[in-house]
Parts: structure tokens; sequence; C-alpha cells
């Protein structure tokens, strides 16, 4: 009982009486939900945002900014400004709005699906998807169970039907989010959309790409965060800067083999990366009604010049005189210093070849034991008898 006064309690207590005793009567439990009325100043400083202030373009979304956006978004990291709550429906977050629901209703949606994050929790996520007016986020793989196809498909014999796939049992406890805009999504760049989104995921912490860009030089650091592939880039600055290409292909220039990166497709631009080993080596940029973009000298500001070139100097190496650096040295032995050569070991201690008799005559045969000696037949003598 919550909230009664004394002149209220005895009609209360009346009123669960009668409904112990209906109750009984039914054959069934009754359930009595008290619901909060009023939030306090935490929860609704939780359940409220503040609107943001972000220039937004009039012109909609391009199909390249489309892809790009994708490619940062996708499997990155934040964490929750606010409790995310379970659901399939999701809460919608208006451009430089409001919040809906917000308030009571948010309180709500978390009392009756639960909370998928709390603030200050890491999340991934799992789906960005542009439509034309909305961009949709879902967190740690949303709050819908992914039904493979393989599990509506039966087979089975005298046995009786069953499944080609199992149901894993694994429930979904991600959350989902609408950014909303007035007519269309306009054109915009990926810190537009981390500061429309603000108050309710964060992004101020590094995410793995910034981290790597701050080990670069600025030059090359700039290119990554803003998805550009330069010609000299190695394998992984590539993977960070434009993700995972859309096609490989491998051939053959003459005697050098290479491997070609895609991304994109036609009639949008198309970029086609070329790599020899690690490195770019050739950048081609190709555009429907305009002529292809061909970049293939380095773009590196030399970074990776000298990079494999390494003075060593052996710890067991005696520092040598000027001019006689490269002056033949002893052969390595595994003799102790001072020790003496084989060949200066005493010879009677040393293993012989071994010798054979060569005098060529028969020696007799040993008698049996127990005989007499003159019993006994030389070799040549046993030879001559019939």
């Amino acid at each position: 009982m919550v909230g009664l006064t004394t002149k209220e309690f005895f009609p209360a207590a009346a009123f669960l009486a009668v409904t112990a005793i209906c109750s009984c009567t039914l054959g069934h439990a009754q359930v009595f939900t008290v619901q909060r009325e009023h939030l306090g100043p935490k929860e609704a400083n939780l359940t409220s945002v503040q609107p943001t202030t972000v220039a937004l373009d009039t012109k909609p979304l391009t199909e390249r900014t489309r892809q790009q956006l994708i490619r940062t978004f996708q499997a990155d990291e934040a964490f929750a400004v606010r409790p995310l709550p379970l659901g399939t429906k999701g809460i919608v977050l208006h451009a430089n709005g409001q919040l809906t629901p917000s308030g009571n209703g948010y309180a709500e949606e978390l009392e009756k699906y639960g909370v998928s994050a709390k603030p200050g929790d890491r999340v991934v996520i799992t789906k960005f998807e542009v439509r034309p007016d909305r961009i949709v986020f879902e967190f740690n793989d949303g709050p819908e169970k992914h039904h493979h196809i393989l599990q509506h498909i039966q087979v089975g014999g005298m046995g009786g039907m069953a499944p080609l796939a199992k149901d894993d049992g694994h429930v979904p406890v991600g959350a989902r989010m609408q950014l909303v805009f007035t007519k269309f999504v306009p054109e915009m760049t990926a810190s537009d959309v981390r500061k429309l989104i603000i108050p309710m995921i964060d992004f101020s912490l590094k995410t793995p790409v910034e981290a790597f860009a701050d080990t670069l030089p600025p030059k090359l650091k700039g290119a990554v965060l803003n998805h550009e592939v330069l010609v000299g880039m190695n394998r992984e600055m590539v993977l960070k800067a434009v993700g995972q290409p859309d096609q490989k292909v491998r051939e053959m220039d003459g005697q050098t083999p290479f491997e070609e990166w895609i991304y994109g497709q036609p009639p949008h631009e198309v970029q086609f990366v070329r790599f020899n080993g690690n490195r770019v080596i050739r950048l081609e940029i190709a555009d429907v009604g305009q002529p292809p973009v061909i970049r293939d000298k380095d773009e590196t500001d030399g970074y990776f010049a000298g990079q494999f070139v390494r003075q060593v100097r052996l710890g067991d190496a005696p520092p040598t005189a000027p001019n006689q650096e490269h002056g033949p040295t002893a052969a390595p032995s595994l003799r102790q210093p001072g020790e003496a050569a084989p060949d200066a070991v005493d010879k009677d201690r040393q293993l012989k070849p071994v010798q054979f008799p060569d005098d060529g005559k028969p020696k007799p045969i040993p008698p049996p034991p127990g005989s007499a000696p003159s019993q006994l037949l030389n070799v040549s003598d046993a030879r001559g008898v019939n």
C-alpha cells in the first residue's frame, strides 16, 4: 500500500478484502500495479533533452555521402547519454528538436520494455540505415529477434519434421533510435550527425579510427578522418579511411602483380585503389560524364621513405678502427677463446681410419672348445681336400 492516509486506510482495506473474496470465488489472483504520476528532478532530466542547434544544408543527401556515412557509423562504438529502452518501436529524436516520447512517456517505455543500456554504457551501432526523411540507428543488434530463413523450412521423414536451422535461443537486448528530419535527410558530414544525436549518444571519446589517426602525420591523419585515399597509404590506412571495398580484383601489369580494391557502383562515383604489396601505387576516380582522375605519385610526403632501412651493430662485435669497418673477420666458431683447433690435439688420442690386414694370407680357424691342436686343419689344407 503506497501513500495512504489514516482516513483512506479503512476504505482501502475493505476494498482489498472484497477483492480477496472475489479472487477466491473466481479462482485466480488479482494483480495491482501502482504507477507513478510524477517524475523526480533526476528522472525528468534523463527523459527530456535540450534541442541542438546544428546548421542543416538545404540540399538532399547525395549517394556518395550516404555511403561514406554508412562506412563511418557501421560497427562504430559510442556511449549512451540517457537510458535506452528496449522494444521494437524505439525512440524518435527530431533533428534540432525534442525527443518522442519524453518525460512520463519515456519513463513508461523504460518500465514497460526494460532498459537496453544505462547512461555511460558502451553501445555498438550494428545497423545504420538512411531513409528518405530519417536515419535509423540500431544498437547492440537491435530490439528484434533475427530469424534465419532456414528456420522456416522443415524437412523430415518417418521420424517427423524438423527445421533446417534451429533457434539459438538468443534474446534481443538492443535498442533502436530514429533521427527524423522535416522533409528529407540533408547533405551533412559525420561530425554533423554526431552533433545532432549528442543528446542520446556521445562520441566525444576517441573511436578506433581516431585513435589510429592520431599516430599519423597531420596530412595522413586528415585524409583518414575525411575518408580519403592517398597514393602511398598502406592497407590498414585505406581500411580505416574508407572501409572494406565492394570488390577486389587481382591482375598482372606486365611482370608486376597488383590487387585493385573497387569502391562504389555506377552510375555513381567509383574509386579504383591499386596495391602493390602493402602500398597504394595508383588511384583512379571515375564518375559519369567526367574525365577519370588518375594519381600515381606518392602523396604521403615521403612518410615511408627509409622505413625499412636499419643499421644494426652486433653486440659481440668489437668496435673497428676508422676505414676498417669492412675488414675481414674470423669465421664463427663454437670453441671457447684460447681453445686449440682439433689439428693441434694429441694425435694418439684422435680417432684414426680403420686399417685392414694386407698380407693376403688366411688365418687358421680357431679350434672348438676341448679339442686338441693336432686335429686342426689350416684353411689352405681344408680347401685342398676333395
